[in-house]
């Protein structure tokens, strides 16, 4: 059984540090390790009142992570302008699409943006050194920054506390099947991982296709 003794000790550090992982721009699950902890929370708290100060410290923690992580994206963003936003783009199926969705968002929402843009995944990533570049006051975008690292971790907890006793089950199997259910998972990592970068690359050669296909037709039309 997974000691939950052990995840409330080291419960507040694992999501400091998964959050502040992947505000840089690491692919970690954190949204599964906010809702396991957020279980794990519940399941050792005998009332709802004694669990509330433990989840106000890991939400603490998980607000801190994504401030520290996004200062950096952000201050890059302000200092590199628009090089900044393309080397995160890179990372995305299609860079110019990145682009021009995110500033579409912006011109709509501002600074509001970063209130949702965790929900939306990639988004987060992209739209923090927009906002550098676009010259957004610190202090706003602070504000908004951690309102929406408040609201995106909040859900995950909230969502692990009320499915506690659901993920108490797994708990249980994973439990039981010992070092083979370490094995499973560490065999998914990787597995995932190279199924996202085949998809990324058969879709990024697809769209080329496509862009290719477009130009030649209006190269003839033209002609």
């Amino acid at each position: 059984m997974v000691s939950h003794e052990i995840i409330a000790h080291y419960g507040v550090l694992v999501v400091f540090l998964n959050v502040l992982g992947a505000s840089l721009g690491l692919p970690l699950p954190v949204i599964p390790t906010l809702i396991t902890i957020g279980a794990s929370s519940a399941i050792a708290s005998p009332t709802v009142t004694a669990m509330l100060p433990q989840l106000a410290i890991i939400l603490g923690a998980a607000v801190t992570g994504g401030i520290l992580g996004d200062l950096v994206w952000f201050h890059g963003g302000k200092r590199y302008g628009e090089r900044t936003l393309y080397t995160v783009c890179s990372l995305s199926l299609s860079r110019e699409t990145c682009i021009a969705r995110t500033e579409n968002f912006f011109s709509r929402w501002g600074v509001r943006l970063l209130i949702v843009a965790r929900f939306i995944p990639g988004l987060s990533l992209v739209s923090v050194p927009l906002c550098g570049a676009m010259a957004v006051r610190l202090r706003s975008f602070l504000w908004h920054d951690c309102a929406g690292v408040a609201l995106w971790a909040s859900s995950g907890l909230i969502i692990g506390g009320v499915f506690a006793s659901q993920i108490e089950e797994i708990f249980a199997l994973l439990s039981e099947l010992g070092w083979r259910a370490l094995v499973i998972i560490g065999s998914a990592l990787p597995l995932y991982i190279v199924y996202r970068y085949w998809r990324r690359a058969m879709v990024a050669r697809a769209l080329r296709k496509t862009q290719i296909g477009v130009d030649s037709l209006r190269e003839f039309l033209e002609h």
